[in-house]
Order: C-alpha cells, then sequence, then structure tokens
C-alpha cells in the first residue's frame, strides 16, 4: 500500500513538472514528444549523421571515395592498410553535432538519463554492424574509481546494459581502470597512446578465457582506449574481441 501510494506520489510531481517545466530539445528548444524526458527532437534527431557501408572493416571508420577499392566489399581505411587495427572496431554515428553536443552534455553536465534515447540508436545500430555476430560477454570500458565517484555513474556501463540485454549476452566487468588518467580528449592525438598504456588491467581472468567478448564504450577518437583495453582481454585468454562505440570521427 505505502509502495503504490509512493508511486502515485511520484507521478504526481512529475506530471506537474512536465506541465510547468514541459521538457525541450537540447538543440533547437522545441517541445519533447509525450514521454521523452530529455534529449532531441524528432527533426534534430534525424540530422544525428550516421556510420554507413562502407566503412573500414577494421576500425570501423566511415571511409572517404579514394580509399573504397570495392563498394559492396570488405575495405580497409588508408591508416589500417599501413597499420591494421587489432580490433574490429564498429561505431554507431560520426561523432558530429548535435550528437557532440548530446554526449558532453550526457558525460560532462551529469545527465545519465540522456542514456535512454542514446541508447535506443546503439540498439537500433547493432544488427546493421554486427550482422549476426554475437558475443559471450558485453563489456563497458571502466572508470576509475575517482572518476566514478565524480560522475556518480559509468556511461559506458549504461550503453553496455542495454546491448548486452538485447543481445541475450551476459553483462560482465572483468576490466579495472587502474591508474587515474587525463582525459583523452583533453590531449592530442600522440599522447593518447601513451596516456593509456597500463591504466587497465583485468581482475577476473577466468571470466574471459575462451569467450567472444564486445567492449563498449561512448567515444573512439584515436582508438587508444579500445586497443589497450582489447590487448588486456586477449592477453588473459579471450578467443575474440571486437569493440562497439556510440561515436567515431
Amino acid at each position: 500500500m505505502l509502495a503504490r501510494a509512493g508511486e502515485l506520489g511520484r507521478r504526481t510531481i512529475d506530471g506537474l513538472l512536465r506541465l510547468l517545466y514541459p521538457p525541450t530539445c537540447h538543440v533547437c528548444g522545441e517541445r519533447l514528444p509525450e514521454g521523452r524526458r530529455m534529449g532531441l527532437c524528432s527533426a534534430c534527431w534525424r540530422t544525428v549523421e550516421l556510420i554507413k557501408h562502407p566503412w573500414c572493416a577494421a576500425c570501423g571508420r566511415q571511409l572517404e571515395r579514394k580509399e573504397i577499392v570495392d563498394p559492396r566489399g570488405e575495405n580497409l581505411c588508408l591508416d589500417c592498410r599501413l597499420d591494421p587495427f587489432p580490433v574490429i572496431l564498429r561505431g554507431t554515428a560520426r561523432y558530429r553535432e548535435p550528437l557532440v553536443r548530446l554526449i558532453s552534455e550526457f558525460k560532462y553536465d551529469f545527465w545519465p538519463s540522456l542514456a535512454d534515447q542514446l541508447s535506443n540508436l546503439f540498439v537500433e545500430r547493432a544488427h546493421a554492424l554486427f550482422g549476426s555476430w554475437r558475443p559471450d560477454l558485453v563489456i563497458p570500458v571502466p572508470l576509475h574509481v575517482k572518476r566514478f565517484r565524480w560522475r556518480g555513474f559509468n556511461q559506458s556501463l549504461l550503453l553496455a546494459r542495454r546491448l548486452a540485454a538485447h543481445w541475450g549476452a551476459k553483462l560482465a566487468e572483468p576490466l579495472a581502470r587502474t591508474r587515474n588518467t587525463i582525459p583523452q580528449a583533453k590531449l592530442p592525438t600522440k599522447a593518447r597512446l601513451t596516456n593509456v598504456a597500463g591504466a587497465f588491467a583485468v581482475t577476473d581472468e577466468p571470466s574471459v578465457i575462451g569467450r567472444r567478448i564486445c567492449l563498449v564504450d561512448d567515444v573512439s577518437a584515436t582508438g587508444s582506449t579500445i586497443r589497450e583495453c582489447g590487448r588486456m582481454l586477449r592477453e588473459a585468454g579471450a578467443a575474440e574481441v571486437r569493440a562497439y562505440v556510440l561515436a567515431r570521427p
């Protein structure tokens, strides 16, 4: 009875707040449709630039016309032809506006509720990007405990949880960040590799031995974090590591 009364009270308060302060689009300010608490309106959401085939078979970056050898086949970008990316990486969308703003607010303005709209996109694009492939484990890129306490949530874990449920795979957290590194976005490209080197460890090796793994993160600009986490998982005995991120340049 008390639980039902509490739920009724929360719904009443929520309804009053929505009436007094209707949620609006984070970009254009238009009122959001019923049922959506925050995020982008339908018009602004359609401007998010999805990564579509042909993409690089290794790092998943959208290919430029000069990089396409076979429009229907597997192609490598110019960088991966010289130094193939060690993990099969796929990204949902280009890291451009309005997605840049939405992810920034998600992570740095402490709005975990934005995970709802972002996770929907993440899950909807999974089949187009991975086909019938399925992992045994879905593993989020971890935050250092200090950063987790500051933010209050791990954005990669929120995405990974939805993806694991969609695929019917197990959500696991055998990776730990052992060093509180400088945020990658604040560093030049060359410094990002050394910044995360040795910053991760597998704390539960038996859980990854022989497993197919999908590593999840929100943004991958240079791929440095994915490279390092993938290396640690493979050294721990993972059979296969692929990675899925919300946004790529």
